[in-house]
């Protein structure tokens, strides 16, 4: 799905005399041989730094929003040991001579859960399902006191209703006030409304109620894994922008969504791994998600192929007839 989207921003080659003295700053003695982009990310750019004595790094830059890199480069550290994630090795914070904040990371070596799944066979596609349940669960053991945004420091800045008050003043905000109201038609926003009036209190409760910390963009590209033994493991759940004080609906959303939610071999092997899942868990993760496909639809910068999905993706949650 996430392959025909397009960029939201070019897709920078910083100088080099830039990258050699950002090197030298937090790797000295480190020289750099060659650039090479990474494949995936829609709106920050990740370069992978062939160095002349044979190692890899990742520089990472955040174009889209800047005041992100404070936060994810914290919460980097703060889950080493605790998650699989790239280690940090230097991060200057303020833009430079890179333009946007930019870190260094370990080059964590995997394919991605994607490109795994596209040549596994079942009993392997049912081992990343339990390998990536696994990961979801070290995440969503990180605990908060409420929900809502994060600040640099990961405090909880800007608290947040994520019932049915949070869904209804969300699907306003994105289809009725923003540029999701001319995409969509008047029935199916209706039938959504209906449904966050209807379902939406069920996000504040139970198993979808959890205050704990969400990725908020757990799908296939962001998933290294590599095999393990006899099954696999994730070697480094990437690209932290979006996290937040949430819930574990927000993240398992993101694996109903295509191609893993139509795995059945895959999700078997997640739910396996997550023993406390409940037995509407699929219907609560599909209610949560309307606040990302409610959020792409309303993008101004949106593609076709963004905004094609983002309908079917919302009709398909709505129960609504195809459009």
């Amino acid at each position: 799905m996430r392959e025909s989207w397009q960029r939201d921003t070019a897709h920078p080659m910083p100088p080099e005399s830039a990258v050699a003295a950002l090197l030298a700053r937090h790797l000295p003695g480190r020289a750099l041989r060659e650039m090479v982009p990474t494949t995936g990310g829609l709106a920050n750019t990740n370069l992978r730094l062939r160095l002349a004595d044979g190692g890899d790094v990742l520089l990472r830059l955040w174009q889209r929003d800047g005041a992100s890199a404070a936060k994810e480069v914290a919460l980097l550290r703060r889950l080493a040991g605790i998650v699989p994630v790239p280690g940090v090795l230097g991060f200057e914070p303020a833009a430079g001579p890179l333009g946007p904040p930019a870190a260094l990371l370990e080059f964590v070596h995997g394919e991605t859960l994607a490109a795994a799944l596209a040549h596994a066979d079942p009993p392997a596609r049912h081992a990343l399902g339990r390998a990536v349940g696994a990961a979801l669960a070290a995440i969503h053991a990180v605990p908060f006191p409420q929900r809502g945004f994060l600040s640099a420091t990961l405090e909880v800045a800007t608290p947040l209703d994520l019932g049915r008050a949070g869904l209804t003043g969300w699907l306003t905000t994105c289809l009725v006030e923003g540029a999701g109201r001319e995409r969509i038609a008047p029935a199916l926003r209706d039938a959504l409304f209906a449904l966050a009036e209807r379902e939406g209190d069920r996000l504040n409760a139970g198993w979808a109620g959890g205050t704990c910390l969400s990725h908020a963009d757990f799908n296939p590209t962001n998933l290294l894994v590599r095999p393990a033994g006899e099954g696999w493991t994730v070697a480094a759940v990437l690209d932290w922008e979006f996290a937040f004080a949430g819930g574990p609906a927000f993240d398992v959303a993101h694996l109903l969504r295509p191609p893993t939610g139509e795995d059945a071999d895959f999700l078997a092997g997640l739910a396996a791994a997550t023993p406390d899942l409940p037995a509407d868990w699929r219907a609560l993760a599909r209610l949560a998600d309307l606040y990302a496909w409610a959020d792409f639809l309303a993008r101004p910068a949106a593609g076709p192929a963004l905004i094609a999905d983002s309908l079917a993706m919302l009709a398909r949650i709505a129960g609504h007839p195809s459009l």
